[in-house]
């Protein structure tokens, strides 16, 4: 037995086996030309030897027992190889084009959830063509791996898998003759900001702001630690303050309240950047396809930098400065009573990030469905979205993957003249009939539906109620699904010539600023005056008390003397607003009428009140009388309001 002791002690401890993260199993495909980082985990100072395709790299394993090696640019293989690393061997591996999809529920959704993808799925046998999904995971710090493998296509594997995906990578492997793999890592429901990093966050200097919340939230920063021990501190203090409160028979003051703490969750800054998109790196891929933004819609240009901040850290992770990001501008829907104007600022910020460099946008507000969020043209999206891959990363210069984009705008008497680019080809009606959904307006900002005529890659738009036009938009609502397109039937993007920043108008000098009622309302309804939205319901919309008694009135204070020739007025659907008169005063006291408008019942409508210069500093309306009917539930004697917006036009 001794002697038995004596020879295990001289024999050294077994090395811990070589683990290679998920990313790698059979079946799988190795981006071809480009440097292929294979790594894992193994015991400290342990030697691994990585062989594949002829070549055979060498790395040892760290203190912490990480280990990497890069295998050399390899062309293209459909041939069937084995991987080794160390006592590891990944069988079936192939050498083409991979590429990450991800984003929220568009982008998650499977191909048997809708008919037109679901009758293709007796068709999926693709052995060249190889599916891997990232399951559902959050984390609050980045994580190393996450299980998942790669699968040959298969009516058994495509039916669960993105159909968006499953359809690019389809028109790439057709394509471009070569094996294809796609990674998909989507969530439905989710926002951006969870798919981003702390770092990405901070390399967009307009975040700010936004990152330090995170921080102070996120356990394990500084600023979390921080904010914390001055919560110890206080909570320290409290202690004490209720002792000497009890002692001396007083009350106890409430015990201050705990900063908050982020859980991991769908929802969490960072949680599925470091669930499920950390695990991959450094894998070698191409690019990303993008499909999400339903989430965060109503924030405008905000996404953009939100955007910014998403490409910052996917291509700092991944160290491809210059990696591909084709994204979908997201379809027309409903989204409630919100209202009309806000998916199309949106869209607006979607195509602001454009100039972000290596980015592509498919339009698809032709196939989107009104009443669904989830359009059933898939296979549509990823074609478009393969053209982007296909024109700007594989270099098919025939193809131009754009639509019409609006270039510029010119005033041609009675006309506006709008130009496009990306329309070499000519423009057309997708349905042969007149263009929809082209409006114009005059000094006063007030659209009016417009008839549209193509002159080749311009757009002539006329209407008799604006004889005088200076603006124009395109598919400027969240329900529009226009029909102009390009000869490769590609759609126009939404446009308007004056937004966000109105040259004409210029600054609105109602925005943000206080008043006072004659008759507050006391149910939560006085907040949206000055805030910038016309939407119609709390906290967005002014309403006064239900009081019998009219008129009533609202004085806003615009803060400082202006110069002003136009003041917007705004009512609702809903209440029964009718008669106001607008008055301006410079000292708050002596008020004079600059007009007034006779609102229509149950319809959401502006008014434009338009007058000489007149210098004020303060602008009443005064609602003067009541329709005798009631809208939407409310007694006709609240007086509500939109919004008001005050100019100089010059």
């Amino acid at each position: 037995m001794k002697t038995l002791l004596f020879f295990l002690l001289l024999v050294p401890a077994a090395h811990a086996a070589v683990k290679l993260p998920s990313i790698f199993t059979d079946h799988m495909v190795l981006q071809r030309d480009k440097a292929v980082p294979v790594w894992g985990k193994a015991s400290p100072g342990e030697e691994v030897v990585v062989e594949f395709a002829g070549q055979k790299k060498t790395a040892k394993a760290d203190a912490g027992g990480k280990w990497m090696v890069k295998l050399d640019p390899m062309p293209a293989n459909a041939e069937p190889q084995v991987l080794k690393a160390g006592s590891l061997s990944v069988q079936d591996v192939l050498i083409g084009e991979v590429w990450l999809a991800s984003g929220q529920s568009n982008m998650e959704w499977e191909m048997q959830m809708k008919p037109d993808s679901q009758a293709d799925i007796p068709n999926t046998t693709h052995p060249n063509l190889r599916l891997i999904e990232v399951p559902k995971t959050t984390a609050l710090t980045p994580q190393d791996d996450v299980p998942a493998k790669w699968e040959r296509s298969s009516p058994e594997s495509a039916a669960t898998f993105s159909a968006v995906g499953y359809y690019f990578g389809l028109k790439l492997h057709e394509e471009l003759k070569v094996p294809v793999g796609i990674i998909q890592s989507a969530w439905g429901g989710t926002r951006i900001e969870p798919w981003t990093s702390l770092e990405g966050f901070d390399a967009v200097p307009e975040l700010k702001d936004f990152v330090a919340d995170v921080r102070a939230n996120l356990p394990g920063s500084d600023a979390y630690r921080t904010s914390h021990e001055k919560h110890l501190a206080a909570v320290t203090q409290w202690q004490q303050a209720v002792k000497t409160a009890l002692e001396k028979k007083q009350p106890v003051p409430a015990i201050p309240g705990q900063p908050q703490t982020f859980t991991a969750g769908a929802g969490t800054p960072t949680a599925l950047y470091n669930a499920m998109i950390h695990p991959l790196v450094p894998f070698a891929f191409r690019g990303a396809i993008w499909y999400q933004g339903e989430s965060n819609h109503n924030e405008g240009f905000v996404y953009t930098d939100k955007k910014k901040a998403l490409l910052a850290s996917w291509r700092s992770v991944f160290q491809q400065p210059e990696l591909p990001f084709y994204f979908v501008q997201i379809a027309p829907f409903q989204y409630g009573t919100e209202e009309p104007e806000i998916l199309a600022q949106f869209w607006q910020a979607q195509r602001k990030c454009l100039d972000i460099p290596h980015t592509g946008m498919a339009v698809i507000s032709d196939i989107g469905e009104v009443p669904d969020i989830h359009p059933a043209k898939k296979k549509e999206v990823a074609r478009r979205l393969s053209l982007w891959a296909l024109s700007q990363t594989y270099g098919r210069s025939e193809i131009d993957p754009n639509g019409p984009l609006y270039a510029s705008h010119s005033v041609e008497g009675a006309a506006i003249r709008v130009k496009f680019d990306h329309a070499k080809g000519g423009l057309a009606a997708r349905d042969g009939k007149a263009l929809t959904h082209f409006e114009i307006a005059g000094r006063d900002g007030l659209f009016q539906p417009a008839e549209a005529k193509i002159d080749g890659d311009s757009v002539v738009l006329t209407s008799a109620k604006v004889p005088q036009p200076r603006r124009a938009r395109f598919a400027w609502s969240k329900l529009a699904i226009a029909n102009l397109m390009d000869k490769d039937g590609l759609p126009a993007t939404a446009f308007h010539t004056h937004w966000p920043v109105d040259p004409d108008l210029g600054d609105n000098f109602a925005k943000d600023c206080t008043w006072t009622s004659s008759d507050k309302n006391t149910y939560g309804w006085d907040t949206g005056l000055t805030d910038g939205s016309w939407a119609s319901f709390a906290p967005n919309c002014y309403a006064t008390s239900s009081t019998e008694q009219f008129p009533k009135h609202v004085t806003i204070d615009l803060k400082q003397p202006r110069t002003l020739n136009l003041i917007l007025v705004g009512a609702p659907e809903i209440g029964s607003t009718k008669t106001i008169a607008v008055s301006v005063s410079t000292d708050g006291q002596t008020f004079r009428e600059v007009g007034k408008d006779v609102f229509p019942l149950a319809k959401s409508t502006r008014a434009s009140i338009s007058f000489p210069d007149t210098e004020a500093q303060y602008i009443r309306l005064t609602y003067l009388d009541h329709h005798a009917q009631q809208a939407g539930g409310f007694p006709n004697t609240f007086g509500f309001t939109t919004e008001v917006e005050a100019y100089r036009i010059r």
